[in-house]
């Protein structure tokens, strides 16, 4: 396969460099915004070492139908809501 990338037309890394000290949205971003980001991607977090517990949960139909529509891991997704729900509120306890 050719690669069809325009060289020529690829900003140089002091360009780049210059474009993000020039970036308005970039300013208000702190130098260690990395320490506090969380990665959100949809993909649930690989299993932990502590294994789950089975339970029965009644949820709204609108919530599993919502869920189900995002194919398969759908149990695991509102895991994930749940677990993000939890942190969230356990930092904001500390």
């Amino acid at each position: 396969m050719q690669d069809r990338t325009s060289y020529a037309r690829t900003d140089s890394e002091d360009e780049i460099a210059r474009q993000e000290t020039t970036d308005p949205d970039l300013a208000a971003i702190p130098e260690d915004w990395i320490k506090h980001a969380r990665l959100e991607t949809g993909i649930p977090e690989p299993p932990s070492s502590r294994r789950k517990r089975s339970v029965n949960i009644r949820l709204d139909p609108e919530i599993v139908e919502f869920f189900e529509a995002q194919g398969r891991g759908w149990q695991t997704r509102i895991n994930a809501v749940l677990k993000a729900y939890v942190d969230t509120r356990q930092s904001s306890n500390r």
